[in-house]
């Protein structure tokens, strides 16, 4: 890409690490992101969050071994009113809870 748009491939690199929506390394079929600003935090975030790795068998920031999703924390879906947030595949789930998601993840691997 670097060389057809005749720029570094440092550069490009810098660019696409910049933005959420480009991967540069494959993804799984759905992409999970829980919301970890402070909003969130307060009621459960990060327990949401260990209930998806669990669930996922990975860590933030991969992706679960069968394919289904990759899971992304991220600053602020700006849901801070439904709390916590959690965007599957840019669709908004609120009021998000960690019993709640092995039931989101069933949903994913069923389609």
């Amino acid at each position: 890409m670097a060389d057809a748009l005749d720029l570094t491939p440092a550069y490009c690199k810098s660019v696409a690490s910049f933005y959420d929506m480009f991967h540069l390394q494959p993804v799984g079929r759905h992409i999970v992101e829980v919301c970890t600003n402070v909003s969130c935090a307060l009621v459960g975030a990060q327990q949401v969050l260990e209930a998806f790795e669990q669930e996922l068998d990975t860590r933030a920031g991969g992706s679960s071994p069968d394919g289904t999703a990759t899971l992304k924390t991220i600053e602020c879906l700006g849901g801070c009113g439904w709390a916590t947030i959690v965007a599957v595949d840019g669709h908004y789930r609120r009021y998000v809870k960690p019993e709640d998601v092995p039931e989101i993840v069933e949903e994913l691997r069923n389609g």
